[in-house]
């Protein structure tokens, strides 16, 4: 198991305020990382000072009262506490994200064509951090990327390991969110463009990721049920949900 580092190991300044204004059975966990390039750093030794300059730039130069994240991931298995449970994050570049999210941070970066290693051992602390707030701060099921609640391409190529289910403390596939998907009205769920990413790379459909489930949503669905057999409802449950990430 990941090897879990208090604020006052890491040395963490104070925040300059704490909200517990989050509702994150909601919700659940999002996946990020640090950067578009390489920041995994060789030696652990140098991960606790990266940890506090995330910190001060976060503090300093956003001008947020604490790190952003609640919880932060390093590719030596090690998990380094961020906000923590029932505090409210300031990482998904969403309100409702902000509201209803936890984020894990992986301390890595790059390109789909350079990334940093991804290790065991981070996997490991990703899950770790994912586990506590699940268990200490009522996290819901859902696992995402930062991408599926906001326009950027983070967590990079940790995107695939949230899809596969591996940052998953119980192992992949990835769990259901606990959110029936239907429509009308429209349905807003940031596991929604989660779905709807998977529906296009892995079984070839072409729709708007913009985690709003409206007719095309269900055109698909209903389409994709049909193919596999399932009652064809438009609803995305439980079993509509383990058949598109099986």
């Amino acid at each position: 198991m990941a090897t879990f580092v208090t604020r006052s190991q890491w040395g963490a300044r104070a925040p300059k305020s704490v909200s517990n204004d989050i509702t994150p059975a909601q919700g659940g966990v999002v996946v990020h990382h640090v950067d578009a390039v390489k920041v995994a750093k060789a030696n652990h030794a140098d991960c606790a000072a990266q940890v506090r300059g995330i910190q001060n730039f976060h503090m300093d130069s956003n001008g947020w009262s604490d790190i952003a994240y609640s919880h932060l991931a390093c590719v030596h298995g090690y998990l380094f506490q961020g906000r923590g449970e029932y505090v409210r994050t300031a990482a998904q570049g969403t309100t409702q994200g902000n509201d209803d999210w936890y984020a894990v941070c992986a301390l890595t970066g790059g390109t789909a064509s350079s990334y940093d290693t991804i290790t065991a051992g981070l996997i490991d602390a990703v899950r770790h951090g994912i586990n506590r707030l699940r268990v200490s701060g009522g996290a819901a099921r859902a696992i995402t990327g930062h991408r599926d609640h906001h326009a950027t391409a983070c967590p990079g190529n940790l995107y695939a390991r949230v899809l596969s289910g591996e940052v998953n403390p119980g192992g992949g596939p990835l769990p259901y969110p606990g959110v029936n998907f239907r429509q009308p009205p429209t349905f807003v769920h940031a596991s929604v463009a989660t779905w709807q990413y998977r529906m296009n790379s892995a079984h070839g459909y072409s729709l708007a990721v913009d985690g709003q489930y409206g007719p095309g949503s269900d055109s698909a669905c209903r389409s994709f049920q049909s193919s596999r057999g399932l009652s064809v409802d438009g609803v995305v449950g439980p079993a509509t949900w383990g058949a598109t990430f099986a």
